[in-house]
């Protein structure tokens, strides 16, 4: 880098210390989106994890330093460049497609309220994020990470690392400084498995603490978006700008609160005395020992700072749920979203290729060659089709079981049953994330370690990414009732301060570009 102020690398840099400079005039918020926009073009050929990038950034920055010169800033995150998923519609020049060409050119009346609540706190919305195409909800052989228009996203900790799915490159970018951080979505793993895979920390909200109009649906029931950020504090500041009631989305009138928490402000200090927290092991498995472990460290860590540790935490309903025949397990899911996608498809105010049902989606993707298709098939359309033919009946049956498995007998039972304020696991990889994901629960991910020099690598499915491998992060998974982000939030930052893991390895490849490159460049006269 170039010599110059003292400026904490990107790949480093939290909200705080963007904020600070800004103020200070060390540099201006057209020259930040300039370096993220360098840093991009830097590495984004390896990574493929940004889509687009805003055509309209820069004049955007240039605006909000000219106000923050004539009347001072909105907020801490005004003139700071934020990624969107690219399922997230934004009313500007950039695309909304969930990763499809079938959706190019296509978009909504009204722009997502989480974009606007951005906006409005004076965030930059510096591009969009490559994903699985359609949030991991068309093919049953494809990989995560791999979309038609953005192609294979790789993860950032090992060379053809799988980056998990479905906000594959929001994690990705993030990870890499590519901006402050990123705005995920999740259904089922969509914003927890990929910050995992990046070492970064994921917070899925509450079903209905962040209003998901203007989002490609896949299920109104356990839809979520949420902040992906290098920080447990990062990631609470821009959760306490994008929750809230939105009149596009009646969930979000279940909020049981009048007023936002500062969630940001309870990321002060690590005593977290009093607070009970779960360990159900009988639920923990597919878990190397290597993860055992360093989860073992993580437990003794939390008690030190006050946390009561309960152990051996059981799920009532854990072996009917591994019992239960998958097929009917996930045709609820299945059957919300051909409901969801044919809404949001008739919605549609720009409908280019005249979309209106899900039918209409299979018979386009089976003649695109850019698609892919059959070598990434469209099986979970067709189990989408199948089980929207299901009596209405049979279908409540199966999601009355779903949901009580999920909660009373699931994370709630464990909860109440044992004063619990979380439970915590390590990594994804178990069955509690979709206990979550059904219950509507919140879960956040913290950075717990990463696999030792003498681990084999394992391949995913179809063979093309490398899912473990010597290097590759796994995280620290915090579960809680619902609305109840305030004491997780605590817990992770305790965590995250006690064991400062994502300092300790960096990305395989990582830009050079800093601000103090850009500032070199810029005319004298035009830096203040």
């Amino acid at each position: 880098m170039t010599d110059g102020p003292q400026i904490t690398k990107l790949i480093d840099v939290t909200l705080h210390d963007i904020a600070t400079a800004l103020d200070n005039g060390v540099f201006t918020s057209e020259q930040l989106v300039q370096a993220y926009q360098k840093r991009i073009s830097e590495v984004n050929k390896t990574f493929n994890s940004v889509l687009e990038v805003n055509e309209d950034a820069i004049n955007i920055a240039r605006r909000l330093d000219e106000e923050r010169r004539r009347s001072g800033r909105r907020g801490p995150l005004h003139g700071v460049p934020i990624l969107l998923k690219d399922n997230i519609h934004t009313a500007d020049s950039m695309l909304t497609t969930a990763g499809s060409m079938a959706l190019v050119d296509a978009g909504l009346k009204h722009e997502a309220t989480v974009a606007t609540k951005l906006r409005e706190a004076g965030a930059i919305l510096l591009g969009k994020t490559n994903m699985s195409e359609w949030a991991n909800f068309r093919s049953e052989n494809s990989s995560n990470g791999w979309s038609a228009r953005g192609q294979q996203c790789i993860g950032p900790y090992y060379p053809l690392q799988d980056p998990s799915g479905s906000s594959s490159g929001s994690g990705v970018a993030t990870a890499l400084g590519l901006a402050l951080a990123s705005i995920g979505t999740e259904t089922d793993g969509s914003i927890t498995y990929p910050a995992e895979k990046s070492s970064i920390v994921g917070i899925k909200p509450t079903v209905g603490l962040v209003a998901r109009d203007g989002v490609i649906p896949i299920s109104e029931i356990q839809d979520t978006i949420g902040p992906m950020a290098r920080t447990v504090k990062d990631a609470a500041e821009i959760l306490t700008v994008i929750a809230g009631r939105s009149e596009y989305d009646n969930r979000t009138q279940q909020i049981p609160f009048d007023t936002i928490p500062d969630y940001g402000a309870l990321c002060q200090d690590t005593d977290i005395s009093g607070i009970r927290i779960g360990v159900p092991k009988e639920g923990i498995h597919d878990v190397l020992l290597s993860v055992l472990n360093r989860f073992d460290y993580g437990i003794h860590e939390l008690e030190k700072v006050g946390a009561e540790i309960i152990e051996n935490v059981d799920f009532a309903s854990l072996k009917e749920w591994d019992d239960w025949e998958d097929v009917e397990k996930f045709s609820v899911l299945s059957a919300d979203f051909k409901k969801a996608i044919n809404a949001y498809l008739q919605a549609l105010d720009a409908n280019p290729k005249s979309f209106q049902t899900l039918e209409d989606l299979v018979a386009w993707t089976k003649r695109q060659p850019e698609e892919e298709y059959p070598s990434r098939d469209i099986e979970r359309w067709h189990r989408a089709l199948r089980a929207a033919d299901l009596p209405p009946e049979e279908l409540l049956r199966r999601r009355e079981k779903s949901l009580r498995c999920s909660k009373e007998d699931g994370i709630l039972g464990a909860l109440e049953t044992n004063k619990l304020d979380a439970l915590i696991y390590p990594s994804t990889s178990s069955s509690h994330i979709t206990f979550a994901a059904r219950a509507g629960y919140p879960v956040i991910t913290v950075p717990l370690g990463y696999y030792p020099s003498h681990t084999e690598e394992v391949k995913n499915k179809r063979g093309n990414l490398i899912e473990i491998a010597p290097g590759v992060p796994f995280c620290l998974c915090i579960i809680g009732r619902a609305f109840s982000e305030e004491v997780l939030i605590r817990i992770a930052y305790a965590f995250e301060q006690l064991t400062r893991v994502r300092n300790q390895r960096q990305p395989f490849l990582v830009p050079t570009t800093e601000i103090g490159d850009v500032l070199a460049k810029w005319p004298t006269k035009q830096v203040e």
